[in-house]
């Protein structure tokens, strides 16, 4: 028993390999006592789940989907706007004797829906979704402004579908009240063009084609707004005002045509380039 307790153990004792001994207090001289080593574990196989870093992936740029999408849908209903297939004789709040109005091929003064509704498609697809998914990957690659731009009027153009759902019959919904309804599409629109206006400030530093889209995109909601807030008192003004803001609507969408068409001009597949004219950044 004394023995017992005279012995007790060192972490590596001098002189050990594997870094452990017995100490005899008695006999003032240490034996070596050997304990095997851990076994190693064996390294992860390249099958097993395991974090690295992912490999370099290009991604495409999304801005030419976003420009091009809403290029086409703010063109086509532009031309409505501006009266294209519409007889304005038929409407009952508006006078429509000293208006050249344009008519599309084959269009039917007897028909009741108005030629906005043919826009519908365009609304969904190529404004609504096409420019949605181009902010999502805008997202995708971190540009701020690219993503809440396109996803912002992605979503205009999505709300913009649901007035042209009949079986919704959002008008209906004023049982008649045509100044409650057209106030409502004004107040709508107020705010599209307060939007816009900041898109505008916060793009002061890109280029001229991007600030001309966003200057010629606000003056199309403000001419539509004041129509119809001028819509049931002064029919007359308000549909050449109307008339005004489609026209810029078609203006605008020509620059957003020229914008997206000059992203897809790369020196890899095409000699021809479209200058943006980009503003000189000074160096910082």
């Amino acid at each position: 028993m004394e023995e017992q307790q005279n012995i007790r153990r060192v972490a590596f004792a001098p002189g050990t390999a594997d870094g452990v001994a017995e100490y005899d207090a008695a006999k003032e001289e240490e034996t070596p006592l050997r304990i095997p080593a851990p076994p190693t574990m064996p390294r992860p196989s390249r099958t097993v789940s395991h974090v690295h870093e992912p490999p370099y992936m290009k991604l495409a740029n999304p801005g030419p989907l976003g420009l091009l999408g809403f290029a086409i849908t703010t063109f086509v209903l532009g031309l409505y706007e501006c009266g294209a297939g519409y007889d304005f004789s038929r409407n009952r709040i508006c006078d429509a004797d000293i208006f050249a109005v344009i008519r599309l091929p084959h269009s039917d003064p007897a028909g009741d829906v108005g030629p906005n509704q043919a826009v519908f498609g365009l609304a969904i697809f190529m404004g609504g979704a096409a420019q949605f998914v181009a902010g999502i990957m805008q997202f995708r690659v971190g540009n701020t402004f690219g993503s809440t731009v396109h996803c912002s009027y992605g979503a205009f153009w999505l709300s913009y579908a649901m007035f042209l759902i009949p079986s919704l019959d959002i008008r209906g919904q004023y049982k008649g009240d045509e100044r409650a309804y057209t106030f409502a599409i004004a107040i709508y629109l107020t705010l599209w063009c307060f939007l816009t206006f900041l898109f505008l400030i916060a793009a002061l530093r890109t280029n001229v084609a991007i600030l001309l889209l966003f200057f010629f995109l606000t003056m199309a909601f403000l001419f539509l707004a004041l129509a119809n807030y001028l819509m049931t008192e002064h029919p007359t003004a308000a549909v050449r005002l109307n008339k005004t803001g489609g026209a810029f609507a078609v203006i605008c969408a020509a620059v957003a045509f020229y914008g997206g068409a000059s992203g897809l001009m790369l020196p890899e597949t095409t000699f021809v380039r479209f200058p943006l004219g980009e503003f000189p950044h000074p160096a910082v």
